[in-house]
């Protein structure tokens, strides 16, 4: 005990800070890894969350919504839409598409992509759009917005993806599926 204590402060501040950034990061990993199953890479990283909701869907009661967060160390320059929506209410979003994992070909095909219209206004959704390329600070995230991907088709039972894309990168989330299909399919069945 006294041989620590005789270390100079300098050194000891250096220790104590750099046990703090350890603990630190083992907590956001552990974290992470219980929400998601898996570990956070260092760097632009994508996940989805999904939600309960009503979304006023009869039988659609689940949103996803995938997001792109910066755990690195340096901020990232993103390219993102800042738009004003049809309510008044100033938003960000990034671009992204929606993907179909095939399991014949145990391969991904893309059911949605926001690429044609990605930032333009529209009635009913968006009313005032810029283009922006802005920093993404470490430990900042940016949301593709929350969706209801179950309405878009008959999908339950599907094992889905959504693709961040940003800066001419693709960001995958990890797998999810649909468990739901809305009321209006099970009538006309």
């Amino acid at each position: 005990m006294q041989r620590l204590l005789g270390l100079r402060p300098a050194v000891l501040t250096l220790v104590l800070l750099l046990s703090v950034v350890v603990l630190s990061v083992a907590v956001l990993q552990i974290h992470h890894h219980a929400q998601y199953g898996h570990f956070v890479p260092a760097g632009l990283h994508a996940d989805v969350t999904v939600s309960d909701a009503d979304t006023g869907i009869p039988g659609i009661s689940q949103l996803f919504d995938a997001h792109l967060t910066n755990f690195g160390l340096f901020p990232h320059r993103i390219e993102r839409c800042e738009f004003v929506s049809d309510a008044g209410a100033h938003e960000v979003r990034v671009a992204y598409r929606l993907e179909q994992l095939d399991t014949r070909t145990n391969t991904w095909k893309t059911l949605f992509d926001t690429a044609q219209n990605y930032c333009h206004a529209y009635p009913l959704g968006i009313a005032q759009s810029k283009l922006m390329n802005k920093v993404l600070w470490p430990g900042q995230t940016l949301s593709i917005g929350s969706e209801a991907t179950a309405a878009r088709a008959q999908l339950k039972g599907e094992t889905m993806r959504f693709v961040i894309e940003a800066n001419r990168r693709e960001f995958p989330t990890g797998p999810f599926m649909i468990i739901e299909v809305p009321s209006d399919v099970l009538r006309a069945r």
